[in-house]
């Protein structure tokens, strides 16, 4: 009995525990790429935390067995129903989140437990026989989860030790900028899940996109882009390459690795072979802003000034820290139960943050000219509501055409940068998007509203943005052949290299496609 108790509370810790470590186990470490390095004392913290939160539980239930019969009963009873909804939650997190990105039940979570445990508590006393299958069903499961911690702690650990470098989310170049013969700039900006069909063909009424509009009268667009990808993470590094990505995987030091669909093997991503190292053979200086993508880690050795915003894990939402000892992070998740209703960083803050930090960089290096190709990434109209287009405020809310709003408010503040530079008559602007906007998965989430879906029309419009505008000439011309975003690749390979430098070249250059 004994035995079986430490089996259920080992079983139980590694539930409870699990939205915080689970994607650290994915094969493919995709979650770990997307992270800051190295990863030791937050994980310690979590192994902390499983070793008590095991000792804990094991002692409840020892404890449990020396109650009166009908207190024993309603106690595991709350037991079994606490953890029948971790099994749940795990249900979700595992098979329906990873493919569908509902997040509904954060939600709820402080309503349903509740509900499980008091109705819990009542059929232990009305029904105890049907209870107390239920409870010794439930514990059965857990015990057999408890034999999972077998591989857990080992790839916890491993992850935990491995030789993962410091990193900062600002890179600069330790040799400094190189002196440039060439007085052109491109100027890249990237919105992530800008539409075509929503910023230019059918806006939705009452959105107005003045600073998008305004731009492309006085640019080359393309109208029927084909899109390289679903996922950014994947078609950003296809665009720098110049081939097209569709598997990636990163090993647990960060690195990305892709699958060559022409020889079906895995190779490592090489920054050597793309286009910033490219524009440094040609003697340009290269900058970089964004999120999401750990730029400044996959690109370090071509990139000569970087910043990065990385995604947070759960825990560093709770208050988690690299920066903390292991036990400074153990004691979070305790201190942050004891505090139920206890204010945290929700993901919206954290983005409004991320939003503008990106910002205040791309400012300063589009206003650094010494820097000569610079790509930007911005994370808007991408989820999620981080703004108010009434009052064209941060704040957390909003829809996707609230973002788009905040998409045309960020571009009129980037092009007023671009055009305060003593070398705007020779910077090329490329104003672009990796996907349009993904209605499969928006509509999952419980941000989707009755607004986003009469605008969307419930279907999925697949084209991305792309507007390119060379210096101060004023040249319009829509692009409605059909024709691949990978495409992308050879025209900025082009513009560094000196054999696109006007309007008419580039249109000479889609005419041969």
């Amino acid at each position: 009995m004994k035995l079986r108790s430490v089996l259920e509370g080992i079983g139980a810790a590694l539930l409870v525990l699990m939205p915080y470590y689970c994607k650290f186990l994915i094969p493919s470490n995709l979650e770990i790429y997307h992270l800051q390095l190295p990863l030791t004392s937050l994980i310690g913290g979590l192994l902390v935390d499983l070793l008590v939160y095991s000792a804990l539980l094991t002692a409840l239930l020892l404890a449990t067995q020396h109650l009166p019969p009908l207190i024993q009963r309603i106690v595991n009873a709350l037991f079994a129903a606490f953890m029948f909804w971790n099994l749940v939650d795990f249900a979700n997190i595992a098979l329906i989140h990873e493919q569908f990105h509902i997040d509904e039940w954060s939600r709820v979570w402080l309503r349903i437990p509740i509900a499980l445990l008091i109705l819990s508590g009542a059929l232990a006393c009305f029904f105890p026989l049907w209870t107390e299958l239920f409870a010794r069903g439930v514990r059965l499961v857990i015990a057999a989860v408890s034999f999972s911690a077998v591989w857990i702690v080992p790839q916890l650990l491993h992850i935990a030790l491995a030789h993962q470098p410091l990193q900062s989310p600002a890179l600069a170049s330790p040799t400094g900028l190189q002196r440039s013969g060439s007085d052109r700039r491109i100027i890249w900006i990237l919105f992530d899940e800008l539409s075509y069909h929503q910023t230019f063909d059918h806006p939705a009424p009452g959105i107005e996109v003045p600073n998008f509009n305004r731009l492309r009268d006085g640019s080359i667009s393309f109208s029927q882009l084909r899109p390289a990808g679903f996922y950014t993470d994947r078609i950003i590094p296809s665009l720098f390459l110049g081939k097209p990505i569709d598997q990636i995987r990163s090993t647990i030091n960060g690195e990305l690795w892709y699958r060559d669909q022409v020889q079906q093997r895995w190779f490592g991503y090489d920054p050597n072979a793309t286009l910033f190292a490219l524009a440094q053979r040609n003697g340009w200086n290269t900058g970089i802003d964004g999120w999401f993508i750990p730029y400044c880690r996959t690109l370090a050795p071509v990139v000569n000034r970087c910043f990065w915003e990385a995604n947070l894990t759960p825990v560093e939402l709770l208050g988690a820290s690299e920066k903390k000892s292991v036990l400074a992070n153990a004691a979070v998740m305790p201190s942050r139960l004891l505090s139920l209703f206890s204010r945290t960083t929700t993901p919206e803050e954290g983005q409004i943050e991320n939003y503008r930090n990106i910002m205040a960089h791309a400012e300063t290096m589009i206003a650094d000219k010494q820097l000569q190709f610079v790509f930007i990434h911005i994370p808007v109209p991408h989820g999620p509501g981080i703004f108010d287009r009434r009052n064209h405020s941060l704040r957390p809310g909003g829809t996707y055409l609230d973002r788009l709003v905040l998409a045309d408010d960020t571009l009129g503040v980037l092009t007023k940068e671009v055009e305060a530079t003593s070398c705007a008559a020779n910077t090329t602007l490329i104003v672009s998007s990796d996907h349009s906007w993904r209605i499969s998965l928006s509509r999952h989430s419980g941000e989707w509203s009755d607004e986003e879906e009469h605008a969307s029309g419930g279907k999925f419009d697949d084209r991305p943005v792309l507007l390119i505008h060379f210096g101060d000439r004023e040249y319009r011309r829509d692009v409605h052949e059909v024709l691949p975003e990978m495409l992308e690749h050879s025209m900025v390979a082009g513009m560094i290299q000196g054999q696109i430098k006007t309007p008419e070249d580039l249109s000479a250059f889609i005419a041969r496609q």
